[in-house]
């Protein structure tokens, strides 16, 4: 297999910060470039019952209606990248005095990198 660019690794950190940014500043319109028109969340609590599941767009009315929290911390880490797939695992932290820990799932389109999915669990 071959391995995952400088400036691939750089665009897919990128495109989650975008995310991460959205979320900040509780502003979907920010984070929305990152994401895949089609893409998905899904969400489990901590016990184990299914929290939300269905379209990003879901995502976006969170983040619009909550608002702008700064006092949170993010920390995300590529977990596993090819030249055209990657997963990278976010962790948010008292965001809204909520946790989370997020795995997003990306495609290299000719465009860029997209998210097509987010799977979190509640902490």
């Amino acid at each position: 297999m071959s391995r995952t660019t400088i400036q691939d690794y750089n665009e897919i950190i990128s495109t989650v910060q975008k995310y991460i940014d959205g979320c900040n500043e509780g502003k979907s319109e920010i984070m929305k470039p990152a994401f895949d028109e089609g893409a998905v969340m899904y969400s489990v609590n901590a016990d184990g019952s299914v929290a939300a599941k269905g379209s990003i767009e879901n995502l976006y009315a969170i983040v619009d209606q909550v608002g702008a929290d700064h006092s949170g911390s993010a920390r995300m880490d590529v977990i596993e990248s090819t030249p055209t797939t990657a997963v990278v695992r976010v962790v948010i932290e008292n965001w809204h005095n909520l946790s989370f820990i997020d795995h997003h799932s990306l495609v290299k389109f000719e465009d860029g990198w997209k998210i097509v999915a987010k799977v979190y669990h509640s902490i």
